[in-house]
């Protein structure tokens, strides 16, 4: 088993509210990125504000594809 940590996190230390920081800079690589990393996982651990962040978003996404499958599963 292997174990995997991601974080959104500027150089000088922000992790809040990331679509107003990193929202503008989120291309398609970025996202091809994020799509591999979604797909070599098996299971995500998220802390409980995140957890209810995607819980009250992901289900209600439109247009999502593949990825929304997955992140609603």
């Amino acid at each position: 088993m292997r174990l995997v940590a991601t974080e959104y996190l500027s150089l000088d230390g922000v992790f809040e509210e990331p679509g107003h920081w990193s929202g503008p800079f989120f291309n398609d690589e970025a996202g091809q990125f994020k799509w591999a990393e979604l797909q070599a996982s098996d299971a995500l651990l998220l802390g409980r504000k995140t957890y209810e962040g995607f819980l009250a978003a992901w289900p209600n996404m439109k247009g999502t594809g593949e990825f929304g499958v997955k992140m609603n599963t």
